[in-house]
């Protein structure tokens, strides 16, 4: 991280999203924006609705100037066949991850990024749009723990990010359960007038006990993968402070 650096606010921040995917949120805009732009360096994971999609770099500035800022396509695109090794000298760069439920390859990707970006000194932002996606196309518990050991990724480079998640899409469990791995929990509404902390900020310990004392990580609104293992598997304990190498993404990662 540059030294620089942002302010002592939250650093994982879940974004319980139920903007149309042609609105903006003040929410994201402003997460965003938080670092200086001549020391930011935006990264925005993006999940294509369809194949032909190809999300414009200028749609992201929201009237941002960073000086470095990057993309992951997730899924399977036009822009996907013809990528190649990204060049991270260029102010705008592209990498894709054809297959939605390799996760560890997304999670190298995103940690690549983040290496990069840190060894140059830039205060790095990162948007994950989103949860919803990742969870249509792979079972909770393998999710939740990817969402695990990113965030301890990002924290270790000292990055400020965001995961978008539609409340309307998922139980209310599994989004208690997931709220306890951010540090703040923000509501983007339609007609957002203010960026300020929605009514369902994070839940108290409370909540959480009563709520999930009995929690499954399975969504029934969402259709698992076909991962049994996976599936079986327990939630990992809240994320810990700590720097979370390359190789232990791939360790935790399934294959």
């Amino acid at each position: 991280m540059s030294e620089h650096g942002t302010d002592s606010g939250p650093r994982t921040v879940l974004l319980l999203d139920e903007m149309a995917e042609d609105e903006a949120g003040e929410h994201c805009d402003g997460l965003m924006g938080v670092p200086a732009a001549d020391q930011r360096a935006e990264l925005v994971v993006s999940f294509p609705e369809d194949v032909t999609d190809r999300l414009d770099f200028s749609s992201l500035s929201g009237g941002r100037q960073p000086t470095k800022r990057g993309i992951v396509t997730v899924g399977e695109t036009m822009q996907a066949a013809g990528a190649g090794r990204p060049d991270f000298t260029d102010p705008l760069v592209e990498q894709t991850v054809a297959d939605p439920t390799d996760l560890q390859q997304l999670g190298e990707v995103v940690s690549q990024f983040c290496s990069v970006w840190d060894d140059a000194g830039y205060d790095i932002v990162v948007c994950f749009d989103s949860l919803t996606d990742l969870l249509a196309a792979n079972d909770p518990a393998v999710v939740f723990q990817f969402c695990h050991v990113l965030s301890g990724r990002l924290e270790s480079v000292g990055a400020v990010a965001h995961f978008h998640l539609d409340p309307n899409a998922h139980s209310q469990q599994l989004q208690l359960t997931f709220e306890q791995m951010f540090d703040e929990t923000l509501v983007e509404e339609i007609d957002v007038e203010h960026l300020v902390p929605g009514g369902s900020s994070r839940a108290s310990d409370a909540d959480v006990a009563r709520e999930t004392e009995t929690v499954e990580l399975d969504d029934p609104d969402e259709t698992p993968a076909a991962n049994d293992d996976a599936a079986g598997d327990s939630a990992p304990a809240a994320r810990q402070s700590g720097e979370a190498s390359d190789d232990d993404i791939a360790d935790a990662l399934p294959d």
